[in-house]
């Protein structure tokens, strides 16, 4: 689904710098990106990216018309290149460099 993802399919993407603890559900994230980032999760169509201490894992979060949608991805056998510095909080990427994170698990 997410290789699959259209220029349109989001309006904005968002990678959340540093760790996150990957075993957090849906509200757990919601609520991280409330606290910790002052963002409203509750807008269509922006999805949001979490990586854990195991980089071969991400998690990513979308608000649709009645609730969020939670998707996981696990690499098989490379690793996801992650901003690792949480002071740079949430950074916006363009489709292009999420395409290549999502076939290559890098967006450089």
């Amino acid at each position: 689904m997410l290789i699959d993802a259209s220029p349109t399919t989001f309006s904005a993407i968002y990678m959340v710098s540093g760790y996150v603890d990957l075993r957090k559900n849906i509200d757990g994230l919601a609520g991280l990106l409330i606290t910790k980032y002052d963002c409203y999760p509750y807008t269509e169509k922006v999805l949001y990216l979490f990586c854990g201490r195991c980089a071969y894992k991400i998690k990513g979060l979308v608000w649709e018309k009645n609730g969020f949608l939670l998707l996981y991805k696990r690499l098989k056998e490379s690793r996801f290149k992650w901003e690792r510095n949480e002071s740079k909080g949430l950074i916006r990427i363009t489709y292009e460099e999420f395409l290549r994170l999502m076939t290559e698990g890098s967006i450089d």
